[in-house]
């Protein structure tokens, strides 16, 4: 099946088409957390797209896991991949050594996971998808305020504007959290300003086929 258009060889349209996948796994896996609609999907198409963007954004050095490592030196690279894609490869993988049918052992691992364990999924995800291609989708730049204000010690920069955006957040039930980011969403929508800004991608997070 032709799933692109456009063939070419060549490393750039190469680069475009997988971004432009990465794109649309992490727009549904936005659409469906925004809904509350099956975190497991959420947390493995927002992985799926993860491993795509970081290295067109490290390609640029810009990619966040690099930032990550960097803060976090008493972590070894291997200890921090573990720990940043452990639900993603217990929801991945059923065997540790395939041909032997060894099977995993993820019971207390799956046991704990909530859809809170997409915050920072979609939050890396698209922040390399920006790194990479300049623009975001409003919901993914709201999105990434709600991060801040709901957690401001991990901004070391202006985090008060974040606070004044979402007041109360950090205090609020899950849920109220989550509306709240919805509501934002849709306020930002209907700014003019904010929509037709070149670093806004003005496309729906769930995007049609063929390609356009």
């Amino acid at each position: 099946m032709q799933f692109f258009r456009h063939h070419s060889r060549s490393n750039r349209c190469q680069m475009k088409l997988k971004i432009e996948a990465a794109r649309r796994q992490l727009g549904l896996a936005t659409e469906l957390f925004l809904n509350d609609k099956d975190p497991v999907s959420v947390h493995t198409l927002a992985h799926a797209a993860g491993d795509i963007l970081e290295f067109y954004a490290a390609k640029v050095e810009l990619d966040f896991f690099s930032h990550a490592l960097a803060a976090n030196t008493h972590l070894s690279r291997k200890q921090l991949r573990d720990t940043q894609r452990q639900f993603a490869n217990a929801l991945k993988h059923a065997s540790i050594d395939q041909k032997r049918r060894v099977e995993r052992d993820d019971e207390d691992l799956l046991n704990e996971f909530t859809d809170r364990e997409n915050d920072a999924a979609l939050f890396i995800g698209w922040g390399d998808y920006a790194m990479a291609v300049g623009s975001l989708p409003v919901e993914a730049q709201i999105f990434h305020a709600w991060y801040f204000a709901r957690d401001p010690d991990q901004l070391v920069i202006q985090p008060e504007n974040f606070g004044r955006l979402f007041p109360g957040l950090k205090g609020a039930t899950r849920d109220v959290q989550k509306q709240m980011l919805r509501d934002k969403i849709e306020w930002a929508r209907a700014i003019a300003e904010i929509m037709l800004d070149p670093k806004t991608d003005p496309r729906p997070l769930v995007l049609g086929w063929p390609p356009i």
